[in-house]
């Protein structure tokens, strides 16, 4: 060991640690590697040297059946206290306690396979202890001629954000678990208060509940980055309805607000088409479609093949809730005909994403 480190010593220069990388690869001494001297270097290593030199990223080359290492200036932060000994060592010895996960990828590149690799997870030892770390990885290889004759790797460490991410999901698991107890409590005192109330109500209450619970977890699976329309519709249909129902439309992103909303109010109309409109006998139909127009959503529901519908006698929570729309204030048209009930609710296409 004490051999390794006296010959490292002897190659590099002083102060290499705050020496630029090209004037520190110009003093190093190649001819103690199996590259040797750097005038010597044949044109398919230069040019990568001077390729590698040139980016803006992270890069490292890893030349010749030993993978030597060269690297530019921004893989300096990546090799920790690595540096400046890591400089043309062979891969292996530099990246010693994750060899096993970067062997079999160098083996691939050097077979002639791109090899590209998103948030890799690998515990290093690069500043004197072990760390769990992410990355990005690509690894190219590198021809001369018809041989391949060394690896070309582009690396950016992504262990912030994916450390982020997790505890962000950590977070939204933790809040879509507290709301589905608490829906869950509603329900019990509801069902216990509303006890002596009429069981179609208490029964269109738990529905509501359940939709909005469905919708919840849909939310949390996407960790409440929005969701597609178009699953929101299909989910609130197919939660009630085993009858086909047509339903079309572009994919369109909706905020979590507006998705809850939707999804309340197709229940709404999936449940009255059920028990009292176009679903309520064999043969009726309902349509569910939307499109832009003029920067506006315009989402339609039609009914057909049913009992004419007739408006409601009172105005309950489902109707004040049909009547508000898409976003709460406005933009519903209701009709009821002999054809059937059908709706149009319409939204300024920019604030379906509004918070």
């Amino acid at each position: 060991m004490l051999g390794l480190h006296s010959s490292i010593a002897r190659r590099m220069p002083s102060s290499t640690g705050a020496a630029p990388m090209p004037a520190l690869i110009d003093a190093f001494d190649w001819a103690t590697t199996p590259l040797g001297p750097k005038r010597d270097w044949s044109p398919a290593l230069s040019i990568t040297y001077e390729m590698m030199m040139g980016m803006g990223f992270a890069a490292s080359v890893m030349w010749g059946p030993e993978r030597t290492l060269l690297y530019n200036g921004a893989y300096i932060p990546l090799l920790g206290q690595k540096h400046p000994n890591a400089l043309g060592r062979p891969l292996d010895q530099v990246w010693h306690e994750v060899w096993d996960d970067l062997r079999p990828l160098t083996e691939r590149a050097l077979a002639g396979e791109t090899v590209f690799l998103e948030d890799l997870p690998l515990t290093m030892v690069r500043n004197g202890y072990s760390e769990d770390t992410c990355w990005v990885l690509s690894y190219s290889p590198v021809r001369d001629g018809d041989a391949i004759v060394g690896i070309l790797n582009i690396a950016i460490e992504t262990t912030e954000r994916v450390r982020g991410e997790q505890h962000r999901q950590m977070l939204v698991d933790e809040c879509g678990h507290r709301v589905k107890n608490t829906l869950a409590l509603v329900q019990a005192v509801a069902r216990s208060t509303l006890s002596g109330v009429d069981r179609d109500v208490l029964e269109r209450f738990d529905e509501r509940l359940n939709a909005i619970a469905k919708t919840q977890q849909t939310l949390d699976e996407k960790a409440w980055n929005g969701g597609d329309l178009g699953e929101i519709v299909r989910d609130a249909v197919g939660n009630l309805v085993r009858r086909p129902v047509s339903i079309s439309g572009p994919s369109v992103h909706l905020s979590p607000r507006v998705a809850q909303t939707v999804a309340l109010i197709i229940h709404e109309l999936t449940t009255n088409a059920f028990k009292h409109g176009a679903l309520a006998k064999p043969g009726g139909r309902v349509s569910v479609d939307w499109r832009f127009d003029e920067g506006e959503l315009v989402l339609t529901w039609i009914e057909g093949g049913g009992a004419p519908a007739h408006p409601p006698l009172k105005t309950g929570f489902g109707v004040k809730l049909l009547a508000r729309g898409l976003l709460g204030c406005g933009g519903a048209d209701l009709r009821y005909g002999v054809e059937g009930f059908s709706a149009t609710f319409t939204a300024p296409a920019s604030r379906l994403t509004d918070s």
